[in-house]
């Protein structure tokens, strides 16, 4: 696989992975009055790490194909594995969502999404102008 498309192959696992934690965090937020709703979120870097091993949710290895008109499985989002929020502050009603904690996350992964769409922006803008070069 040439170096470019490794790269879009990183930056697309990372904006997809950061979408999955934009919806769990969501979801903490949607669910902040829900009794004994349990905050949930995932190891962002240890999910990166299976998604470029070749590995989906909980670390399992990909799917063995048994006759070649098999679908891979590789097609749709591997979740990753979901774990439990360290609760800051008990509530009455059993729920462990912390509003404050939850929108200092959610800010920081949209940060980040942010960062990686920029990122591929201007890998495709260097690739434009580095064939506009050549063509010239």
């Amino acid at each position: 696989m040439s170096s470019i498309s490794k790269n879009f192959e990183v930056y697309s696992k990372a904006l997809d992975l950061r979408s999955q934690r934009h919806q769990v965090l969501a979801s903490n937020i949607a669910n902040a009055d829900t009794p004994n709703y349990k905050a949930r979120d995932f190891d962002f870097s240890a999910a990166m790490q299976n998604a470029l091993g070749g590995k989906v949710a909980g670390g399992t290895l990909p799917m063995r194909l048994s006759a070649p008109g098999h679908l891979d499985g590789s097609g749709g989002r591997g979740s990753p594995a979901l774990q439990y929020r360290t609760e800051h502050q008990s509530a009455v009603d059993g729920n462990t969502v912390d509003m404050d904690v939850e929108r200092a996350q959610i800010a920081d992964n949209a940060l980040q999404y942010q960062i990686l769409t920029q990122l591929i922006s201007n890998k495709f803008q260097g690739l434009r102008s580095a064939m506009a070069s050549s063509q010239g």
